[in-house]
């Protein structure tokens, strides 16, 4: 289960330095920039897809794109000095909840053994 965890991160972070690779590729005008933001995306994808086959899909997703929007925004702030009103610092904030409260919700059926379970389907096992 850790491993799918370690993708679910990896994705997080890929999703971020593609986005900062984004606004720094400037309308796709800076080839390098481009370039990594294409190949850091494409890793984001795969790694976003590995993480699912285990992690439950509300988990998944709600961590990948709260985390990686919270932790863009901050980037934000240091890298381009961008500042935030306190409505877009409430929704931050909302966002870190909706992270926790999902994570929280999702402890129960990490009891369930998610990759065992794939196997099982892809040999088409019975009980």
């Amino acid at each position: 289960m850790f491993k799918y965890y370690v993708a679910l991160g990896l994705s997080i972070v890929t999703e971020i330095i593609g986005t900062i690779s984004l606004k720094l590729s400037k309308e796709f005008t800076q080839a390098s920039w481009t370039l990594l933001s294409i190949v850091v995306f494409l890793i984001m994808l795969y790694s976003l897809s590995y993480a699912m086959r285990v992690v439950p899909l509300s988990v998944a997703y709600g961590l990948w794109s709260g985390a990686g929007t919270v932790l863009t925004a901050a980037l934000d702030v240091t890298m381009f000095h961008v500042s935030f009103s306190i409505g877009e610092i409430l929704g931050l904030v909302l966002i870190v909840v909706g992270i926790v409260s999902l994570n929280w919700s999702g402890e129960a059926e990490e009891e369930i053994d998610y990759e065992s379970l794939q196997v099982e389907d892809r040999m088409n096992i019975k009980d």
